[in-house]
Order: structure tokens, then C-alpha cells, then sequence
């Protein structure tokens, strides 16, 4: 009987599972394969400089298996009828500006707050200021990313030079202050990307990204990339030391 029901979860998992072929029509419109690329190269790079800085260390972590964990996530995460409503979704002209102003490869976060601070003493800019806010807060969600510290601040945290000492209520502040900050910041650059939208413009992307299949994309996205980085985040923990990275 088991074994019976073991088999219909795993018909009905593969079954309902969004297609490999929708994962990748979905890296190429969410600008998520470019995403993944320079995270690849990101800590490619962390893990060269401190395997370089520990002659003892002989951990190295295949980023190849990013792209794959965080394929794999999505594929066992979404549905094909999800899958297909959220492709539709980035078919949008309004959602691809916004995400082709996200993904700006000359975005300077100094640039950022400042255009921010300016707008806010703007009267007039109140409602545009309102608007974007509300589409920040719609892709940085607090359980998001809540998502993201316990799957690998937390466990980086514990298992890091002098993580034993850690008690909770620490944990507990480091992990309201990741979250507040993460909120902020995605607050920003979101209002920051909106720079060059109408009010009206705006309105209908927050109709958007606050319709369920896309507040669905983004919770999965978050537990895509949690589950990508993981491994490579308990590999390099026994050589991170919090208090070298504490504000």
C-alpha cells in the first residue's frame, strides 16, 4: 500500500511540474539566466579569494550547480498552468521594461538613494513615490526574504568561525535586520528602476506583480535561489567570520 501511494505522489508530482522547456522559456524572458550567470561569476570569485587566503583549504564548490539547483527548484516548485501564466505575464511590454530597468548593468546603488532622497522632497512626487513603493514591497516580500536567511544566512551563521557562541536572540536580531535591510534596498532600487514610468504606467505593473500566479513566481524564485546556494554557502562557513561583517 505504501509503496501504491509513494507512486501516484511521484506520478502526480512529475505530472503537474512545470516542463524543462518552460524553465528555460522562462530564464530567457525573466532575465533570470543572466541573473544566475553573474552570481555563478560572483562567487566564483568569493570562493577563489578565500581558498587563496586559506593554504589549509582544499573545498571548492562546483558553481555549475547553481544554474541546476536552481532549475531544478523551479521545475518541482511551479506548475505547467503557473509556468505558462507567468511566461505570459513577462510577454508584457510594461513588466519587460521594468525588468530590462532592474537588470541595468551600470545601476550604482550610491546613484540610487540619492535620486530616492531628492524624490522625497518633491511634493509632487508622492503618489509616483507610493506607487513604486508598493511594487518594492510586492517583490520583496518579508517572507521571501525570510526564505533566503534561514536556508543561508542562518546556517553560514552557525556553522562559521565562533557560529557556536551565536545564541538565539542574536540569530533573531541578524535575522530582523537582514530582512529590514534587504526590504530597504529592494524598496530603492525598484523605485529607482520606475524612474521613467508614468503614474499610469505604474499602476498597471503593480496590477501585475501583485496578481497571485506572479506573487507565486516570486516566492519560488526566492526558494529557487535559497536552494542554488545552499551547499556552496555551508562550504565555505567554517572559514566566514561574522564579526568581520557586522554593520
Amino acid at each position: 500500500m505504501k509503496k501504491i501511494l509513494l507512486s501516484v505522489i511521484i506520478f502526480s508530482t512529475l505530472l503537474f511540474s512545470a516542463t524543462p522547456e518552460q524553465v528555460e522559456q522562462y530564464l530567457s524572458v525573466s532575465y533570470s539566466e543572466e541573473q544566475l550567470l553573474e552570481l555563478e561569476k560572483q562567487f566564483s570569485v568569493m570562493q577563489n579569494n578565500l581558498n587563496s587566503s586559506d593554504e589549509n583549504s582544499s573545498s571548492t564548490y562546483d558553481m555549475q550547480m547553481l544554474p541546476i539547483r536552481f532549475r531544478e527548484y523551479l521545475q518541482t516548485e511551479l506548475s505547467e498552468s503557473e509556468m505558462d501564466a507567468i511566461i505570459k505575464q513577462y510577454r508584457n511590454v510594461l513588466l519587460m521594461r521594468f525588468i530590462s530597468a532592474q537588470n541595468d548593468s551600470e545601476y550604482d546603488p550610491k546613484e540610487a538613494e540619492a535620486y530616492v532622497e531628492n524624490l522625497k522632497k518633491d511634493s509632487d512626487a508622492a503618489v509616483r513615490i507610493e506607487l513604486a513603493g508598493k511594487i518594492g514591497e510586492a517583490l520583496y516580500k518579508k517572507e521571501s526574504i525570510g526564505i533566503l536567511f534561514d536556508n543561508l544566512m542562518k546556517p553560514l551563521m552557525q556553522n562559521s568561525i565562533g557560529g557556536g557562541e551565536i545564541n538565539e536572540e542574536s540569530m533573531k536580531q541578524s535575522r530582523e535586520n537582514y530582512i529590514k535591510t534587504m526590504m530597504e534596498s529592494g524598496k530603492t532600487e525598484t523605485i529607482y528602476a520606475c524612474k521613467d514610468f508614468t503614474l499610469e504606467e505604474l499602476d498597471e505593473l503593480l496590477q501585475i506583480v501583485t496578481t497571485p500566479v506572479m506573487e507565486r513566481e516570486s516566492k519560488a524564485v526566492f526558494g529557487a535561489t535559497a536552494y542554488a546556494l545552499k551547499e556552496f554557502f555551508l562550504s565555505i562557513a567554517n572559514r566566514y567570520d561574522p564579526s568581520k561583517h557586522q554593520r
